[in-house]
């Protein structure tokens, strides 16, 4: 199973990094480089967004629009992205501040919707290796 996390804050990284190492077992994950461009030429079973305002929302959009079988987490300050959560169908809308907990529950509800979860899919020409 792989998963992509879209994160600048690096302790909220890598609290999602330890959520999903626990709940997945076999799990290589990634993280956007975050450079000012759009990386999305490789697919996900999982895609954690928490940017905040238009960025997340393209972030977001992009994803489930190239691959609509992609789980999205998205974690925003900004309740009123909550129709563009519903329209692109992701798995999981989460408002700040949130707790370890809440992130916890939603990796857990979304595993069983993976199609790769059990499955360590790792290749070395991997694109985003941290």
């Amino acid at each position: 199973m792989e998963a992509i996390i879209y994160e600048k804050n690096e302790e909220e990284y890598k609290m999602f990094c330890d959520v999903l190492e626990n709940e997945a077992e076999l799990i290589d994950i990634y993280r956007d480089p975050m450079d000012g461009f759009s990386h999305y030429e490789h697919e996900y079973d999982l895609v954690v967004v928490a940017l905040e305002g238009a960025r997340g929302m393209n972030v977001v959009d992009s994803i489930s629009e190239r691959y609509p079988d992609t789980q999205i987490i998205w974690i925003t300050s900004d309740k009123d992205f909550a129709s563009v959560a519903i329209k692109n169908h992701i798995h999981d809308f989460i408002v700040r501040p949130f707790t370890k907990e809440r992130i916890i529950r939603s990796v857990r509800e979304v595993l069983p919707k993976c199609p790769h979860r059990y499955e360590w899919r790792f290749t070395p020409d991997k694109k985003f290796i941290e």
